[in-house]
């Protein structure tokens, strides 16, 4: 099948369809199974009739156009198999990608033995690739190809040889087949979180690099910004000329406020200081990795990838829904590159220094390197993120009153998550961990915060 994840397709994707399938639930499916087992109990196929009252609610009026997609000749007199109808919305449902995976096994082990074995793989392959490959407008792979490209995959997916695969075998395999990962990517534009990690690695190898190509060799601290540009031009074509402005800006920038580039400013007065340039396109390559279209913006979708690829942590809904109200500022319900950029830059005097990197944040007001950060460190950090606040206060000669208020919220986040136990003791201090869910957390209470402070 390696050659057949690489074919072209007979005409563009249907993405307005696709995203249409994508705010279908599972819960819909069950409904449309209900109907069969009722309605049509005998059939493995539906005329246009029939499949418009099983599958008219779920596709609403998408309905005739997805029988015509799926239908062998592209014919409304013709018949649609079942088990790829289902095969489709589950496969671009909402739904995470694990719960889909689940959902299907369970669909084709048609003996609710808990396993799938070798026949029953068979079928799961065979409708679920030639339905993806009709939505994708792919030419579909022959059976007797499917059939034995299924049976190579159940000999390796069968490691214990009990002649049955178990959820947990299927899953993993999936999981970590990477080819057929980015064909589900590239022509169903469906995402997972593992190769959302394992793209942005992809990339940011890329521009390592590039990196060591325009400094001269890996061992290089520094180089030269003009031709770091130079190479951005050359290698990221689909970038507008002012984004790749921006970024190098913001490259050049961030390299003066790292304590090395102290040493060797007159040296490089125009120069990229490796370490910061590695900070900023992790940055940049996690975008990469999340942009599943290559449209430059990331939808609220895809922002859970984008943050995974990232951090490395699965975001919340939470999480997700407040990232989305501060990222995305022209209120477009989109996040573009630069918008996802900035974001993680402090801007001073209309200049943006990088400072996305969490863990170099903590780790900056982690004097003492104990782990954690205590009251007084705390309150460093806030101080620091709210210097322009202060100002305005010293102004107003009221700066007690706002170092009052930041000792305050200083000691309410350390309250606020640690344990009660932790509260009776006066050496109370906030972990990594717990720093990062404040980060999470607690951002509406900042920006209350801080919105309170400029009505002062």
């Amino acid at each position: 099948m390696g050659n057949y994840f690489r074919t072209v397709p007979k005409g563009p994707l249907e993405e307005t369809l696709i995203h249409f399938l994508k705010t279908r639930k599972l819960q819909h499916i069950n409904d449309c199974i209900e109907m069969i087992n009722d309605s049509y109990p005998t059939k493995s196929t539906l005329i246009l009739d029939e499949y418009l009252d099983v599958f008219g609610g779920i596709l609403e009026e998408w309905t005739e156009q997805v029988f015509l997609l799926l239908e062998n000749n592209n014919s409304a007199a013709g018949q649609v198999d079942i088990y790829e109808s289902l095969a489709v919305i589950i496969v671009f449902c909402g739904e995470e990608f694990n719960i889909k995976l689940e959902f299907i096994y369970k669909m084709f082990d048609f003996d609710q033995s808990g396993e799938i074995e070798k026949k029953e793989l068979i079928m799961t392959l065979q409708t679920s690739i030639r339905a993806l490959c009709k939505i994708a407008k792919l030419q579909p792979p022959e059976l007797k190809d499917l059939e034995y490209f299924s049976e190579k995959m159940f000999i390796q997916l069968d490691s214990d040889r009990s002649a049955s695969i178990s959820f947990h075998e299927f899953s993993i395999w999936l999981l970590n087949s990477w080819e057929l990962q980015d064909f589900m990517l590239q022509y169903a534009l469906i995402q997972t979180f593992e190769n959302a990690d394992r793209r942005a690695k992809e990339r940011r190898i890329f521009f390592q690099k590039l990196y060591e190509s325009a400094s001269g060799g890996e061992n290089q601290q520094y180089c030269d910004a003009d031709s770091i540009k130079s190479l951005f031009l050359t290698e990221l074509k689909e970038q507008k000329k002012d984004t790749i402005e921006l970024l190098i800006e913001i490259l050049i920038q961030s390299t003066k406020i790292h304590q090395k580039h102290d040493e060797m400013n007159s040296q490089y007065p125009n120069g990229i200081l490796k370490e910061a340039y590695e900070d900023i396109m992790a940055a940049w390559s996690a975008f990469d990795a999340s942009d599943i279209n290559s449209d430059n913006q990331t939808s609220i979708q895809e922002l859970k990838y984008l943050l995974y690829a990232y951090e490395g942590d699965k975001p919340d809904l939470f999480r997700i829904k407040e990232e989305m109200k501060i990222l995305d500022k022209d209120n477009s319900g989109y996040v573009s590159r630069e918008e996802w950029i900035q974001y993680l830059c402090v801007e001073d005097k209309g200049k943006f220094q990088f400072r996305g990197n969490l863990k170099q944040l903590f780790n900056k007001y982690d004097k003492d390197n104990s782990g954690a950060l205590s009251i007084l460190e705390i309150k460093q950090l806030l101080t620091d993120n709210m210097k322009d606040m202060q100002t305005k206060f010293k102004l107003k000669g009221q700066n007690e009153n706002f170092e009052e208020m930041v000792a305050q919220l200083a000691q309410e986040v350390v309250d606020d998550l640690n344990s009660e136990n932790d509260k009776q003791s006066n050496d109370r201090t906030l972990t990594w961990v717990e720093f990062k869910n404040y980060m999470d957390q607690a951002v509406l209470k900042l920006n209350k915060l801080k919105e309170f402070l400029k009505s002062v």
